[in-house]
Order: structure tokens, then sequence, then C-alpha cells
């Protein structure tokens, strides 16, 4: 079972203030100012793009098999516990805020804080309102799938260095204009890659 790559898009993405001030690393009792509100005001709508594929899951005893590569990762293997497929996606919210952030990068160190914040944010959003819509999307018989936690490359023991076979796999360049630095960070700055695992329990 190796799914075709689907495409999504979701408009005017709402971060959450909490969590850009969390980001920005404002003491838990602040509250939003003026400029975090300016800031959001600046950027405008955020939209993100997302393309996703589902793979089977296959154990070969400490290796995982993915689909689109293999692992000895422990941590991925216990996240992955009761699933035989996973959905493997890539986001982003594209290069307006990495524009933002070389421009004010230069001209005001403060706000290119607050615009690092919102995209982080930001990007949380795009991954939690997918996750959110993803049982329903693999829904059997009318009937939602339950999913495990996103888990992306740099998580425990599952390295960066299997970004190239997400990047491959999800064809990120074409669908989404991504690609990795030789670091393996990637460009747009403010994007995702994970997979989530689907149960196979009773539902």
């Amino acid at each position: 079972m190796m799914d075709l790559i689907s495409l999504k898009t979701y408009n005017d993405l709402q971060p959450d203030l909490s969590e850009v001030m969390r980001y920005a690393g404002a003491p838990k009792t602040a509250e939003p100012d003026a400029q975090i509100l300016s800031c959001l005001a600046e950027l405008g709508e955020i939209l993100g793009r997302l393309c996703w594929r589902r793979f089977p899951i296959e154990r070969q005893g400490a290796w995982l098999d993915l689909g689109f590569c293999r692992t000895p990762s422990a941590s991925l293997s216990i996240n992955l516990k009761g699933c035989s497929s996973l959905v493997l996606f890539a986001g982003t919210l594209g290069i307006g805020i990495d524009r933002f952030l070389a421009k004010y990068g230069r001209l005001s160190p403060a706000r290119a804080l607050w615009f690092q914040a919102i995209g982080a944010a930001g990007i949380e959003a795009l991954c939690n309102a997918f996750c959110e819509e993803l049982p329903q999307l693999l829904a059997e018989d009318g009937q939602p799938v339950r999913i495990r936690p996103r888990y992306s490359p740099g998580f425990g023991d599952f390295g960066l260095e299997y970004q190239p076979f997400i990047f491959s796999a999800l064809d990120c360049q074409k669908n989404l204009g991504l690609t990795l630095t030789d670091s393996l960070l990637m460009s747009p700055t403010k994007s995702v890659t994970a997979l989530v695992g689907i149960c196979d329990e009773e539902r």
C-alpha cells in the first residue's frame, strides 16, 4: 500500500498568541503587546501548503521499514507501536516570513524575533490543522481512524539524515518549492516534515 501524493492548502492560519509568546521566550505572565499585533498585521494572511502520502510499516527485527526508508530508531518504533501504516507529510508557510526575517534582521532585531516566533507558531498551527483533519481524510467506511502523535526528523534517535528520503518520497521541491541545505535544514525555514502512525486498533 503506497498511495499517491496528495496536496492541501490551509488559508488564514491563526497562530496561537500564547505559543508566539513562548517561542519568543517571553515570561509566562506576559501579554501580547502592540508590536506582536503590528507584526501580524504586516504579515497579513498566513497561508500553509502541505503534501502527504501513506506508506506501509514493516518490522524487521530491530529495524523499521517505513516504505520510504529503513531505520533502527528505537524512539520511532515506540511512537509507531500498534501501527501498520503511516502518513508522511511536509508543510511550509512559504518564503514570505523568511523575507521579513531577513529585512528585520538588519533593521530591527526585536521585530525579527517576533516574526521568528510567529513563524514557529504558524507552522505549528499548520501541523495541528492537518493532524486534526487527518482521521477523517483516512476514514474507512465513514469511520475516522485513530492516529499517533506526529514525529519529525531530529527527535530522539530519528535524525536529520532521513530528510533526503522524505524529500524524495514526497517530491518536496516540485510540490512545495522546498529544498534542503547541505546541513539538512529546510528552505523556506518555516517548514516541517513529519510522520503520523495510523493505529490498527478496533475503531
